[in-house]
């Protein structure tokens, strides 16, 4: 069997692969030479497979020689039929040492050959392989080190953590609130007399700005400020350091007609704000804007930002009527230059 390098198994390797002979055998050392994989050594077995590792691989392994090694563990594979006596089908190792300060040569020779060798042995045969390049990496505990690493999770940035752990937070806070008695219809988090008030005077047309937030300890929303402001005061009440809901009731002019609309916006300073914190106001925003359209409020535009600076009179109006943009000139295919006149052949 050959590949892209033309390597092939020698007659000897081939002849005792072909056998059941080296089903018993510990550890199996394969080098090239002379464009052929040629068998070098194999050792048998004296006992499990980790107190045979470092006196079999440790040995027949020289500092300065590429080689491949297939190791033999002590399990069999479970696709395969172990009632058959002699079958010997055991799960093996498969290692390819190619040290620092081999050629280039040799490393690329050994790169490109592993695939043909492996297929050459078995590929359902292997159940873990790994390169080397330092003698101490074909060591038990450097084995050992490899699976252990390899069955573990990838590597994560402190960004990802703590992306990882907002989102197994906020799903155990689902589950929590979701056994919470709820004052307003359909709100997983209780709500203060005092809030339920002002939504009454809000949706009546009394007030034109709420300001609700959310208290973490107590687990409830709280009226936190109401008033009649105008469109440009409404960056002012935007809270610099904590998360809130705005509900602004948005007086103005469309079309020559005067109409009110109303506006939410959720309003979070970002990443200084504890991750509980951040966690229960996203969790609860839609639970919330259920509740109020069971209200009858109707929320004409939504908004999130997180500094008072981005709420602009002109955005708002944009959001609740946006403006229809002229539709593309399509394309109009030039015509095809006129060959002239009919010509008259003779």
């Amino acid at each position: 069997m050959s590949c892209q390098t033309g390597i092939v198994a020698s007659s000897k390797l081939a002849n005792y692969l072909a056998s059941n002979g080296h089903h018993s055998d510990r550890c199996i050392k394969i080098t090239i030479e002379d464009e052929e994989l040629q068998l070098i050594q194999n050792r048998i077995s004296a006992g499990d497979y980790e107190s045979d590792w470092d006196r079999n691989v440790m040995v027949c392994v020289e500092d300065d020689e590429p080689c491949y090694i297939f190791y033999r563990l002590d399990q069999k594979a479970k696709y395969v039929n172990t009632k058959k006596k002699g079958d010997g089908a055991y799960n093996y190792v498969f290692m390819s040492y190619v040290p620092n300060d081999a050629g280039v040569k040799n490393k690329m020779l050994y790169a490109a050959t592993r695939a043909t060798l492996k297929r050459i042995f078995g590929d359902n045969r292997i159940a873990t392989e790994f390169n080397c390049t330092v003698k101490e990496e074909l060591s038990l505990q450097a084995y050992k080190n490899h699976v252990l690493s390899h069955g573990s999770a990838a590597p994560m940035t402190e960004a990802e953590k703590e992306l990882a752990q907002v989102k197994k937070d906020e799903a155990a806070m689902r589950s929590q609130m979701s056994n919470n008695s709820a004052t307003l219809p359909g709100l997983n988090l209780p709500a203060t007399q005092d809030l339920l008030t002002n939504l009454e005077k809000f949706r009546k047309g009394f007030i034109n700005y709420l300001q609700i937030k959310l208290d973490t300890e107590t687990e409830e929303l709280k009226l936190w400020d109401c008033a009649n402001i105008k469109a440009s005061e409404l960056s002012e009440k935007v809270p610099v350091e904590e998360p809130r809901y705005h509900l602004f009731n948005f007086n103005h002019e469309f079309e020559g007609n005067k109409m009110w609309s109303v506006v939410f916006i959720y309003s979070c300073p970002g990443y200084s704000v504890p991750v509980k914190q951040r966690m229960m106001y996203s969790s609860t925003k839609a639970c919330f804007l259920d509740s109020l359209a069971k209200m009858d409020i109707e929320i004409a535009a939504k908004q999130e930002i997180s500094e008072g600076d981005e709420v602009k009179e002109n955005d708002i109006y944009e959001m609740i009527h946006p403006q229809k943009h002229a539709s593309r000139a399509h394309f109009v295919k030039p015509k095809a230059p006129s060959r002239g006149g009919r010509r008259l052949i003779r």
